[in-house]
């Protein structure tokens, strides 16, 4: 309770031992007031109490509207713009504290033949079947978004090239050797992928994107199914 609070509740108890001392139609007067006083500040607290839930519901509403914001519907990872909040926090962090970024862009080969042969609801199964086995291969810290259509990246703070390029050429090999179940069937499904490293005193993802993007193209023309580090 307040002091203004506390004082006020002093004050009532005041009056009330002057009004049981007043006879006749003043005191019924008074206690009326008084019962009406209470009344109101039982509600004030009524509306005060709703008014904190509301504000926490509106609160948590915004938080959800967020999270779904940087969310892709589909495979439940980040979307490009939950990707690039997270490299703007990258560059801002661990780069300028020194540390290392690497970037893996990885593309699902063929995948308008799925879509063209199979189906989009086919199509669909290989892109959440792939989110799932890309986000277990990655470390805990690391951040799996839809880069958009067949596209992922990964974003590996605190990765060395030799260890980035283990755990994606890991995602690539467990795809070569278990096939992808859908609608469809059981289908073979293959990825490349362009890795490149985010350089110290770069201020923007935007180089290291595009040395990503071409090394990717290098392993597609290549034969595609593998993975090309790109350098700084």
């Amino acid at each position: 309770m307040s002091e203004r609070d506390n004082t006020t509740a002093m004050r009532v108890a005041a009056l009330l031992e002057k009004v049981a001392a007043l006879d006749g139609e003043l005191a019924r007067e008074v206690d009326w007031l008084v019962g009406r006083y209470r009344r109101s500040e039982r509600n004030l607290d009524k509306i005060s109490r709703m008014s904190d839930r509301m504000q926490a519901r509106i609160l948590e509403l915004n938080d959800r509207l967020r999270a779904a914001s940087l969310t892709d519907p589909l495979t439940g990872l980040c979307n490009r713009r939950g990707a690039l909040d997270a490299l703007a926090a990258c560059i801002g962090g661990d780069l300028s504290k020194g540390g290392a970024c690497m970037l893996a862009l990885i593309d699902i080969d063929h995948f308008k033949t799925v879509n063209d042969t199979h189906g989009h609801d086919a199509g669909d199964q290989v892109l959440v079947h792939f989110a799932a086995r890309l986000k277990a291969a990655l470390r805990p810290q690391d951040i799996a978004a839809r880069w958009g259509g067949e596209e992922f990246l990964a974003m590996l703070p605190n990765c060395p090239p030799d260890e980035a390029l283990g755990l994606v050429e890991g995602l690539l090999q467990g795809l070569r050797n278990q096939p992808v179940m859908t609608q469809a069937g059981l289908l073979n499904v293959t990825a490349s992928s362009g890795i490149a490293r985010i350089v110290v005193g770069e201020t923007s993802h935007e180089a290291a994107l595009a040395r990503a993007d071409t090394a990717l193209y290098a392993a597609k023309r290549s034969g595609r199914d593998r993975c090309m580090v790109a350098p700084d």
